[in-house]
């Protein structure tokens, strides 16, 4: 009996000991943000010169144990550790301008929560909003940008919690900046949080309209019309703080966060076409010298690709292309688009779905891309004598990754694997595997000019002189320069051109390229 009294007495102890444990780190907090946030502005350059009281709180985050804690105190534990986490992700590399001109703020960089060691969105996505269902966190939850809600001058304690985040859910649900209701127009531009996180919201109201007007003090007419405006990644730091001394920054537009690697978010739609026109008099033979045409040839594709985001971690997106190719022999590069030649042939040439992931969560920024593309007509590679497509099953795989260099810097890398299954006697299997490397320069978050380089080999059975072999049969290097600009929050634009200035047994000729891309 003794024993179990011991047993229940340490029991006992070790929870005292963890409730004042918490308590002791709320009070350390709740003093820490009415010293450091005013106005839903943090003081980043008076921390960054005497951190003291962050680092302890930080200390804190790391040692808490919270198995024994109760429901709402992970809770309130978890929300308070999340916007300490933020601000010091930005003390460690201040000064800074925006949250985003940190690399991997968010997915990449890593925070000890508790003797864990995960990520802000993890933090955000697993503990808190997959654990509460609580789509409120989302207006307590700071990201250290303007757009953000503001961040509280209070901890968040266990015993009000409720009533701290109904509270600041209707202080920003009330922001005229943060819901901008534009009473002429009969439109309210919301805030791009409805916009990432739509699952979040959709059971909570019939429309998102009559959930603002859960916690607005001015009901807004359900007849308006929703937009988004564009989310102000500047940083939310107080008069004084780095991004005071410049200009504020820009937002970002879909041409810098929709990079190739980058997924759609759940409920989100990308429309894309693609123009290609193929030119050349002259190709070049198996020891890589020029030899002419007699006649030009042009070659037209029209690719379409529509892809919709479904997953809420945005690491699965589905999709559909569609491909339409046109050849001519006119004198003009562009005798396909108008079918001006003595030869013009003009078919679907593929169609078939696709598929896009991030292989590794922590990887972000490498996501692979896999289609299986059906033939859209017969004899394509011979129709009246001349070539328009590839009559075949075609499975294409491709690798992205981009890497930011610095602020106005970015590379992307690309690997293709373009198998070609035959389908008839006279024909034989064979791939290409392309790698592309794209420098790209952005003068603006609107505006990235770009250089390409690719190299294209292509693998299938060929004859050494005495038997048949699996082997290289031939390749071509192209190099080139473009344009891309957002012409709109969602509508983007890109024109380039590349010339094939080396190959075997491989084209010579010279590409112009068009494509639009619509994200909503």
């Amino acid at each position: 009996m003794k024993k179990l009294i011991l047993i229940g007495a340490v029991m006992l102890a070790g929870l005292a000991a963890q409730a004042q444990s918490l308590d002791a780190f709320l009070n350390e907090a709740d003093a820490f943000f009415k010293a450091q946030v005013t106005e839903g502005r943090v003081n980043y350059k008076g921390l960054s010169k005497n951190g003291e009281s962050l680092n302890s709180l930080v200390q804190q985050v790391a040692a808490m144990n919270t198995n024994s804690l109760s429901g709402v105190e992970k809770k309130a534990f978890f929300i308070n550790a999340y916007n300490i986490s933020v601000i010091n992700g930005i003390l460690k590399d201040y000064p800074t301008e925006s949250p985003l001109k940190i690399s991997g703020f968010f997915e990449g960089k890593k925070h000890n929560i508790a003797g864990k060691n995960i990520t802000l969105n993890d933090l955000e996505k697993e503990y808190l909003l997959k654990v509460t269902g609580d789509e409120k966190l989302h207006f307590v939850l700071v990201c250290a940008a303007i757009s953000c809600p503001p961040i509280a001058s209070f901890a968040y304690r266990p015993e009000k919690l409720e009533a701290q985040i109904l509270e600041r859910t209707k202080l920003a649900l009330n922001n005229d900046e943060f819901i901008q209701v534009n009473k002429r127009k009969k439109i309210v531009e919301l805030s791009e949080i409805f916009k990432w996180y739509p699952g979040d919201f959709k059971d909570k109201a019939p429309s998102i309209i009559e959930y603002l007007n859960k916690y607005r003090d001015e009901a807004i007419p359900t007849s308006y019309k929703t937009g988004y405006y564009t989310y102000d990644w500047a940083l939310n730091g107080q008069k004084g703080n780095a991004q005071s001394s410049k200009k504020a920054v820009e937002p970002t537009s879909n041409l810098q966060s929709f990079t190739p690697s980058v997924l759609l978010r759940k409920g989100q739609v990308e429309l894309n076409s693609f123009y290609n026109i193929y030119t050349q008099n002259r190709i070049r033979n198996r020891e890589g010298d020029k030899v002419s045409l007699a006649q030009r040839q042009s070659f037209f594709n029209a690719a379409y690709q529509v892809t919709f985001g479904v997953s809420e971690s945005s690491r699965l997106n589905l999709g559909f292309d569609v491909t339409v190719s046109s050849f001519s022999n006119g004198s003009s590069p562009f005798s396909p688009v108008f079918q001006s030649g003595d030869i013009n042939e003009i078919a679907v040439a593929n169609f078939g779905p696709s598929i896009r992931f991030t292989p590794f969560k922590k990887l972000n920024n490498l996501s692979v891309r896999s289609a299986f593309w059906f033939p859209g007509g017969k004899n394509l590679e011979n129709r009246n004598g001349a070539f328009v497509a590839h009559d075949r099953y075609t499975w294409v795989n491709q690798v992205f990754f981009d890497q930011e260099l610095n602020d106005q810097w970015r590379l992307f890398l690309e690997t293709d694997l373009i198998y070609r299954f035959a389908r008839r006697d006279d024909q034989e299997n064979f791939f290409r595997t392309p790698v592309t490397g794209i420098l790209s320069y952005f003068p603006s978050s609107k505006v990235s000019l770009f250089a390409l380089y690719q190299y294209s080999p292509r693998f299938e059975r060929v004859s050494n002189g005495f038997d048949e072999q699996f082997g290289l049969s031939q390749w071509f290097q192209q190099a080139g320069a473009g344009i891309k600009v957002q012409l709109t929050d969602k509508l983007g634009i890109e024109a380039s051109t590349t010339s094939f200035f080396a190959s075997r047994n491989d084209g010579g000729g010279t590409t112009f390229n068009l494509g639009f891309r619509y994200i909503k």
